[in-house]
């Protein structure tokens, strides 16, 4: 799956580009090829946006992973490691390790933004308007949501439209700011493919989701492989691989978000 959504949206983007600069580390970029039942026969938009509402993780209140990171940008290639807390409609905690250190810490609630930079000792305080402002997202919390479950976002307001696309099913439409097109997969109807793309900004992301499996302790299948890339004329291009481990779902995780008093707060 890929989705396309505006510049920065995804924390774990936002905690790379801003704290892996300097750590250079280049690999081959992973293989996520896997066999894809091609569409044949159109389905109407309706149909399309049921079987997306169907496979949503609604029995999942709570997720907590380790993932491997590739990161590759203008100014940086690094591998690194990252931990993920998130807990429905109230918190995704994430944080970033490079040689066993952690290097940022973020947390979005929904109201607020909260981003720790231990490299340059700086934390960033947002409320949910700044932060969606600042990355140029049409929601805060509700959005990284959609991303971290590799759900489609489908706006109330937006009529969308459904034809075939590159042997996949495509699911496109507009909410007068953002051009959204989903691309899913015959049978499984699992979202293989989206976009989320600003065209007066000239930006936008895209995550290419593979290796589905089931979670444990649910049905239901999970994206274990992310690839997001980024683009917009302020920042450039920007690529991040993300490898899930170690998931578990519905199991109460504590976490903390300490902010060091000596840190200096960015505007």
């Amino acid at each position: 799956m890929t989705n396309f959504i505006p510049v920065r949206p995804w924390v774990v983007s936002v905690l790379i580009a801003l704290t892996l600069t300097g750590f250079t580390c280049r690999r081959k970029p992973a293989d996520d090829g896997e066999h894809i039942t091609p569409a044949a026969v159109p389905l109407a938009a309706e149909v399309l946006k049921k079987r997306l509402q169907d496979r949503r993780l609604t029995q999942v209140r709570a997720l907590t992973a380790h993932a491997r990171l590739y990161v590759e940008g203008e100014d940086v290639a690094a591998d690194a490691s990252a931990n993920f807390i998130w807990v429905r409609d109230s918190a995704l905690w994430v944080n970033i390790k490079k040689f066993g250190m952690e290097v940022s810490r973020a947390l979005v609630t929904p109201d607020s933004f909260f981003l720790l930079n231990r490299i340059d000792k700086t934390v960033l305080v947002a409320s949910r308007q700044d932060f969606q402002r600042r990355y140029q997202l049409p929601d805060g919390l509700p959005i990284l949501q959609h991303l971290l479950l590799a759900e489609a976002w489908l706006p109330e307001n937006v009529a969308f439209q459904a034809d075939i696309k590159d042997s996949l099913h495509r699911l496109s439409g507009s909410d007068g700011r953002f051009l959204m097109n989903y691309r899913i997969e015959e049978g499984t109807f699992w979202l293989r493919q989206g976009t989320f793309l600003q065209p007066i900004e000239g930006q936008w992301l895209s995550q290419t989701c593979a290796r589905f499996q089931k979670l444990p302790r649910s049905g239901s299948f999970f994206p274990y492989f992310r690839r997001i890339e980024l683009f917009s004329p302020e920042s450039g291009y920007f690529r991040a691989e993300i490898d899930f481990t170690q998931i578990e779902v519905n199991v109460d995780k504590p976490f903390r978000f300490d902010i060091p008093d000596h840190y200096q707060r960015l505007p």
